[in-house]
C-alpha cells in the first residue's frame, strides 16, 4: 500500500508543481493570492493524506483554462482516459469546450478527445456526431474518419462502413481497398440470408470490382449460384479463387464438389484437383484426389500418389489418410498398431489450429475474415506445413 502511495504521490507532483508555477503568476496580477494559496495548500493536503482523487479535482480547479493551460487540460484529460477514469476525462473536455475564450482550434480539439471519452465507454451514437461536425476541420477530418470507421464496423453498419472507407481512400488517400471489399460481402451475406439473392450478387460484383482477389466475395458468389442450381457459375466462381489465393481451395472444396456432380462432369473435377496441385494447393486437394484415384485405381495407387507427396511435403492429415488405406490391407498382427497411430494423429489433428492471422500470429481452427486480435481484414489464413496444408 505504502508503495502504491508513494507512486500515486510522485505522479501527481508534476501537476501540483505547475499548478503552483500558474498560481504564482496569477498571484501578481490578482487580488485574490490568498484563496488561491488556500486552494493550492487544500490540494497539497489531499495529496499527503492519500486522498489523491481529491487532490487531482482540486489542481485542475486551479488550473483555469486560458492560452496557458489548454494544453495541460487536454494533457490531462488523454492521461485519465488512458487510466480508465473516463468520467474524469469526460468532465474535463466538458468543461473546456464550455469555455467561451476558447479558440475554434481548441475547441476543434478538445470535441475530438470527447468523442474518443465517448467510444471508451462505448456511447457510439455520441461519438459519431462529434466525429461527423468535425468533419468540415481538414486538421481532424482523417482522424475523424479513421474513428468512424472503427465505429462503424463495431455496430456492424456495414454500408456505412463502406462509404466512410472510401471517403478515407479518395480524399486522404488511406488504403482501403481490402476492407471496402468486405464491407460489400458483409452486405452481400446479409441479403443472401434475407433471401434478396439477386442484392446479394450486386454486392459481391461490387466486392470484386474493388478488389479483384477477394476470395470471400468468390466463395459467396459461388455459394449463391449452388443455391441458384446454376453449378456451371458456380463452378466459375470457385476457380477464381486458384488465381486469388490456391491457399483457400480448400475452404470450397466440398461446395465445388457438389457442383461437378450435379453437371456430372467428373473428368472436369479430377483435372481441377490436378491443376491446383500443380500450382501448389495443399494437402486437403491430395487427399480429395486420392479418393478419385482410390476408385479408379484401386487403394494401392492412392497409397503412391500420397506417400510422393508427403516426401517433399510431410503433412499429418496425409499421413492419416495414408494409415487408412493400408489398415485395410494390414495383417491382424499389424492392423491394432496401425489403428492406434491413426487414434493419435487423429488427436494431434484435431487439436491444432487451423488458420493463423499474418499480422498478429493469432491462431484458430474457424475461418475469420477480420482478425479478433488485431482486427485486420484479410489476414487470417491456413496453415501450411506438417500441421496445416
Amino acid at each position: 500500500m505504502e508503495q502504491w502511495f508513494l507512486y500515486g504521490v510522485l505522479a501527481l507532483l508534476p501537476l501540483a508543481a505547475l499548478s503552483g508555477f500558474l498560481m504564482g503568476r496569477r498571484q501578481r496580477k490578482s487580488e485574490k493570492d490568498g484563496s488561491l494559496s488556500s486552494n493550492y495548500i487544500k490540494g497539497l493536503n489531499y495529496l499527503l493524506n492519500e486522498q489523491p482523487d481529491k487532490a487531482v479535482d482540486t489542481f485542475i480547479d486551479l488550473l483555469k483554462v486560458d492560452t496557458d493551460t489548454v494544453e495541460t487540460h487536454l494533457a490531462l484529460g488523454n492521461l485519465f482516459r488512458k487510466r480508465g477514469e473516463v468520467d474524469r476525462a469526460i468532465r474535463l473536455h466538458q468543461n473546456l469546450i464550455a469555455r467561451p475564450q476558447l479558440s475554434g482550434k481548441d475547441r476543434n480539439t478538445a470535441l475530438y478527445q470527447l468523442g474518443l471519452d465517448y467510444n471508451a465507454v462505448g456511447m457510439y451514437d455520441r461519438s459519431e456526431k462529434l466525429f461527423t461536425e468535425l468533419l468540415d476541420d481538414p486538421a481532424h477530418k482523417s482522424d475523424c474518419l479513421v474513428q468512424l470507421l472503427h465505429i462503424h464496423q463495431l455496430t456492424r453498419d456495414w454500408d456505412d462502413a463502406a462509404k466512410v472507407a472510401e471517403e478515407l481512400q479518395s480524399s486522404m488517400g488511406v488504403e482501403q481497398t481490402k476492407p471496402i471489399a468486405h464491407f460489400y460481402c458483409e452486405l452481400a451475406d446479409q441479403k443472401r440470408r434475407e433471401g434478396d439473392s439477386k442484392a446479394a450478387l450486386a454486392n459481391l460484383k461490387k466486392a470484386l470490382s474493388i478488389n479483384s482477389d477477394s476470395v470471400r466475395a468468390s466463395l459467396l458468389q459461388g455459394q449463391i449460384y449452388l443455391q441458384q442450381k446454376n453449378f456451371k457459375q458456380a463452378i466459375k466462381s470457385f476457380q477464381r479463387i486458384l488465381q486469388q489465393d490456391i491457399a483457400f481451395i480448400p475452404e470450397a472444396l466440398p461446395k465445388i464438389a457438389k457442383a461437378y456432380k450435379e453437371t456430372k462432369d467428373f473428368s472436369g473435377y479430377k483435372q481441377f484437383l490436378n491443376k491446383s496441385l500443380e500450382q501448389g494447393a495443399g494437402v486437403s486437394v491430395l487427399i480429395e484426389l486420392s479418393k478419385i484415384v482410390q476408385k479408379e485405381k484401386g487403394d494401392k495407387a492412392a497409397a503412391l500418389l500420397i506417400g510422393e507427396f508427403l516426401q517433399e511435403r510431410p503433412s499429418l492429415k496425409g499421413l492419416q489418410r495414408l494409415i487408412a488405406l493400408h489398415i485395410e490391407h494390414a495383417q491382424d498382427s499389424a492392423r491394432p498398431s496401425l489403428q492406434l497411430l491413426d487414434d493419435i494423429v487423429e488427436k494431434l489433428i484435431s487439436r491444432k489450429p487451423r488458420y493463423e492471422c499474418q499480422n498478429c500470429g493469432f491462431h484458430t481452427k474457424a475461418i475469420y475474415w477480420q482478425c479478433p486480435s488485431c482486427k485486420e481484414w484479410s489476414s487470417v489464413k491456413p496453415i501450411k506445413g506438417i500441421e496445416g496444408e
